[in-house]
């Protein structure tokens, strides 16, 4: 089966959303803002959508998710994500990004994005498959103690959200970072062939081999 996978650049801090297509299964990752340019991109793009899939929980990761649930009532989407991040969303999920997006002085982005969440419907733990697709989980905590990736083997490529970015990596300024934490799941992916494509929660893509082994 082939994977195909494409991006879309949403909201005023640039948040990259893609669409997989992973064994005939449409999987959304990150849906961070404008709804309405997501549901137009993945119509131009014939991408049928089972689940959305989060990196991470994250405000500016997750904000078009009611508009899209809300669209897609018929459908029933699952919602997934790593129990360690499962409380950015259902109940939990104002207080929790609200402390967030304070400690960074963003409090205008929180007041401007946010909307009641539902909560997620699929946890995905370390070494999960995503269902019915290829697309490998990878616990990487760091920038937030639930922090995943999502790692296709055979189509060679890693989607990092924040913990990895063409040169850099995410911060770890926040109530639920760690710089210990992000050092050690770096270390994990500097472990992947140098010639996957790492495709970030923000900015262009990159390569384990770029970012790691100075290989250009």
């Amino acid at each position: 089966m082939t994977t195909r996978i494409e991006r879309l650049r949403v909201g005023p801090i640039g948040e990259n959303t893609y669409a997989i297509e992973s064994n005939a299964v449409g999987v959304l990752i990150d849906p961070g803002a404008e709804p309405e340019k997501i549901l137009a991109f993945l119509d131009q793009r014939k991408f049928d959508i089972s689940l959305i899939v989060l990196t991470h929980g994250h405000l500016d990761h997750i904000a078009a998710i009611p508009d899209l649930i809300e669209t897609w009532k018929d459908k029933s989407i699952i919602v997934a994500c790593h129990p360690e991040d499962a409380d950015y969303l259902g109940s939990a999920g104002a207080k929790k990004n609200r402390a967030i997006f304070e400690a960074v002085g963003a409090d205008g982005f929180f007041d401007g994005y946010w909307k009641p969440m539902p909560a997620a419907s699929l946890l995905l733990n370390d070494g999960d498959y995503v269902p019915g697709t290829s697309l490998l989980v990878l616990h990487t905590p760091g920038h937030s103690r639930g922090s995943i990736c999502l790692y296709d083997r055979d189509a060679g490529f890693l989607v990092s959200g924040d913990t990895l970015f063409r040169d850099g990596i995410g911060r770890v300024d926040t109530p639920d970072a760690s710089q210990a934490e992000i050092e050690q799941s770096l270390k994990r992916l500097a472990a992947l062939p140098p010639d996957t494509v790492v495709y970030p929660g923000h900015g262009p893509r990159t390569t384990i081999g770029r970012e790691f082994y100075g290989m250009r």
